[in-house]
């Protein structure tokens, strides 16, 4: 499929905003592909509005039920321009810019299609608004459910709609049908184990900021990160092509090798996977996507 301007405007800013996943949503099959690019960066839109920390939280609030309202019945959203220029990476503020432009092209997708990244924005934007509400009255999360919760909507959610628009896209060269559940649920593990990753990673930083989402020991959840990866790695394995194998496998790899980081790094340091690794990585995934495995 030729992309035409705006859609080539935003694979650039996809690259810009997230290395790791645009090196994963390039290699996916061409159907998926304008689905799962637009699902991300409406979140990642929605995340850095989310995160503007110069912005007081009743304004965040508003500018994400704004945003939340606007992909669900379609229309222009200026809430989401209005806080660019308190983004402090041009590439976040440029995607802020470009909201609109997401938008209509969500309007443009299959009614199926649309359906999905409808869905799945809902959770996840409903997600950074608890986030938001939760942390103005508490300092850490209060349990492990608060915690299971917050992975679900952030992250757990993005599982299942990989999962259902492979489905919608790609049909059973997706998944044989009678798989779908048991993917779908190995998918939600996998994208909470990312999740994991990411509080685990950035957990120094969120306490300066006041948050701490995690309870009990942090090791008993790397412990179960890791484990939700060798899910995600599983779920990746069993893939109809080779193409969905590789970019599915490849965030998993590297989220593992993020742990490894993590356990090795100083009181202050965070952990970053270095380019040589990132590369190194792409072969182990590229070797473990050759063949399927069984079904």
């Amino acid at each position: 499929m030729q992309k035409n301007e705006p859609e080539a405007e935003l694979q650039r800013i996809l690259k810009a905003v997230s290395r790791s996943f645009y090196l994963s949503m390039v290699w996916l099959p061409p159907a998926m592909r304008r689905g799962i690019a637009l699902g991300y960066l409406l979140a990642r839109a929605a995340d850095s509005v989310a995160d503007t920390s110069s912005a007081p939280a009743a304004e965040r609030v508003a500018a994400l039920e704004a945003m939340r309202a606007a992909i669900t019945r379609g229309g222009a959203c200026p809430a989401a321009a209005a806080l660019a220029e308190a983004q402090p990476k041009a590439s976040e503020r440029e995607l802020l810019l470009r909201f609109d432009t997401c938008l209509n092209l969500l309007g443009g997708l299959p009614e199926a299609e649309r359906a999905a990244v409808r869905e799945v924005l809902d959770v996840i934007i409903g997600g950074q608004l608890w986030d938001l509400q939760y942390f103005a009255e508490h300092r850490a999360v209060q349990g492990e459910a608060d915690t299971l919760r917050y992975t679900y909507a952030v992250a757990g959610c993005v599982g299942k709609f990989w999962t259902d628009l492979g489905c919608i896209t790609l049909g059973n060269a997706f998944c044989a049908p009678e798989r779908r559940e048991l993917l779908t649920e190995a998918a939600v593990r996998y994208g909470r184990g990312l999740q994991l990753v990411n509080i685990l990673r950035d957990r120094e930083e969120d306490a300066r900021l006041g948050r701490c989402y995690l309870c009990g020991d942090p090791e008993l959840w790397m412990r179960r990160a890791e484990r939700w990866l060798c899910d995600g790695a599983d779920y990746a394995r069993r893939l109809g092509s080779f193409r969905l194998r590789f970019s599915s496998v490849l965030p998993a790899l590297l989220g593992v090798k993020t742990l490894r980081l993590i356990r090795t790094s100083r009181p202050g340091q965070r952990a970053k996977v270095p380019r040589r690794a990132v590369y190194a990585t792409l072969l182990r995934a590229l070797f473990l996507s050759v063949i399927r495995r069984g079904a």
